[in-house]
């Protein structure tokens, strides 16, 4: 594979005048919420794994870093693929990854089969992101960007709000805890397919694909460059806390609390991503437009979570799961709306995709860094040392962009 920048490619622009209808925007939408909705899943069920299987905590921590990885890959290499070949075939290709990790799943009986199947789900996860945020946009028409960009953040977060609940209860409640979820998805997935077939393209004038190592796009000008840099920035914090918080979900409730049902673990999980859905959706203009607020509830939101831990309280760790989730979606809308502004027609989903390799990375780090803390200090001191290192990064952004005021 070549290292390519494409700059300066001449691509086909996407029809203006295609692909409009209210049928075809919404059939996108509830595919995206899907494919957010498998990324999710395995979360509750890692403990019934652990036991079948006899991993510990840092295997855990694995499976949960190739998710990030593979998205991270997928982004580089395929997410901005569909500018030249398509919305369509891009997602239909996607959607035929996630059936593939579905299935892997279903046959998981060894550490390296989940680690294979979450590796599957992140590339899946990769190009779903950046190609039906695209494709959103363009279906939504001329004058209507915040249309779209609202409801590609409400089909992300509400997704990946809605996989652990569903899966906790499904484990709790249903009979084969790591295998009817995972039937009932592949099925789920059927409509899925259709669904896609029939949804209206946006790109003309396709071209063969050609599978690459891709630099990063950038918005042009100094001044876009410098808007889409916080923006990533941003969103680089925001996806660090929610893994931060992902981590330690599960060994809180289990080993400081002895709380056992996985519908709770799966409840506590999907309250961030829900905290997220609904103050991106509700949160007032003057909130979305600043950066201060969703920098303050993030650091908030760290604060009260590592205090949680401290103190074996539950519910001061739910109150900095509502505050640090609250900051992620105010923190992903802004900068997913800074990005559909700069981006350019033909390039949609290359910028979307550099925009969501920013959030992935940062779902990357927490867990390497805890997981290399854990072996020097005590879970509680890892955790503090990582939290205190967030909220630096959460607030670099905000004080460097107070120079420059949206």
């Amino acid at each position: 594979m070549e290292l390519i920048d494409r700059t300066h490619d001449r691509l086909p622009a996407p029809t203006p005048d295609r692909g409009r209808s209210a049928s075809g925007f919404w059939s996108v939408a509830a595919v995206y919420a899907l494919a957010m909705l498998g990324g999710t899943l395995p979360v509750p069920l890692y403990a019934f794994w652990a036991a079948d299987l006899g991993f510990g905590p840092f295997a855990t921590t694995l499976i949960f870093a190739v998710y990030a990885v593979g998205v991270v890959v997928s982004l580089l290499l395929f997410a901005g693929l569909s500018d030249r070949s398509g919305r369509r075939p891009l997602t239909l290709a996607a959607l035929a990854v996630v059936a593939l990790s579905t299935a892997t799943f279903l046959m998981a009986g060894q550490v390296v089969v989940l680690l294979v199947a979450r590796f599957l789900s992140g590339l899946a996860t990769g190009v779903v992101t950046a190609t039906a945020t695209a494709w959103l946009g363009e279906l939504a028409g001329p004058g209507n960007a915040r249309r779209a960009t609202t409801t590609a953040t409400a089909v992300n977060l509400g997704g990946l709000g809605l996989g652990p609940l569903a899966a906790g209860l499904l484990a709790q409640f249903a009979p084969a805890p790591v295998h009817l979820v995972f039937w009932l998805y592949l099925g789920a997935l059927v409509p899925a397919f259709i669904a896609v077939a029939v949804a209206p393209e946006t790109v003309a004038d396709r071209q063969p694909a050609r599978v690459a190592v891709q630099r990063p796009a950038v918005p042009a000008g100094s001044a876009g460059r410098r808007e889409f840099a916080t923006a990533a920035a941003g969103v680089f914090a925001a996806f660090a806390v929610n893994a931060l918080f992902a981590s330690l979900v599960t060994s809180f409730l289990h080993d400081a609390l002895r709380v056992t049902g996985q519908a709770v673990a799966g409840g506590v999980v999907s309250l961030l991503f829900l905290a997220a859905l609904t103050a991106q959706l509700s949160a007032p203009r003057r909130w979305l437009e600043s950066r201060w607020f969703a920098a303050g509830a993030l650091v908030a939101g760290v604060g009260l979570l590592v205090a949680g831990l401290w103190l074996r309280s539950l519910a001061v760790f739910v109150a900095g799961t509502v505050l640090a989730g609250a900051g992620s979606g105010l923190t992903f809308r802004r900068g997913l709306g800074v990005t559909a502004e700069l981006a350019e027609p033909r390039r949609r989903a290359d910028l979307n995709a550099t925009y969501f390799l920013a959030a992935y990375a940062g779902n990357v780090v927490p867990a390497l860094v805890i997981g290399g803390l854990d072996q020097a200090f005590d879970a509680n001191v890892a955790t503090s040392i990582l939290a205190a290192a967030l909220i630096a990064v959460i607030f670099v952004p905000a004080v460097r962009n107070r120079r420059h005021p949206a």
